[in-house]
């Protein structure tokens, strides 16, 4: 059977691997190395090149563009003036409660 030591070194062993994994994932899975992999191009050299191929876009597509940032819009119209889900959700179920005793 294993003595208290050895037990606490095996797991400082394994609590250093996993800190070295984590770190590793952490490193492989940032947001412009998962962008440099999936598009094929550089985040910092993205921002340089992103601003004329969008306005040529813009210039091609006017209608989808409109579309989109209707769509957009909208989305954050809806989040600023619908009530919050904490308080939407008491009301339902306050009023679920009162056709159920309407029912009854």
């Amino acid at each position: 059977m294993a003595s208290t030591s050895e037990l606490e070194r095996k797991a400082e062993q394994a609590r250093q691997r996993l800190t070295g994994k984590l770190a590793d994932l952490r490193y492989h899975i940032s947001p412009s190395t998962v962008m440099n992999d999936l598009l094929g191009i550089d985040a910092a050299a993205m921002g340089k090149e992103l601003v004329p191929i969008i306005t040529q876009q813009v210039r091609n597509n006017p209608l989808a563009f409109a579309l989109i940032a209707a769509g957009v819009g909208w989305l954050i119209y809806s989040d600023v003036t619908a009530p919050s889900a904490s308080t939407a959700r008491p009301r339902a179920m306050r009023k679920r409660r009162r056709k159920r005793a309407v029912r009854a």
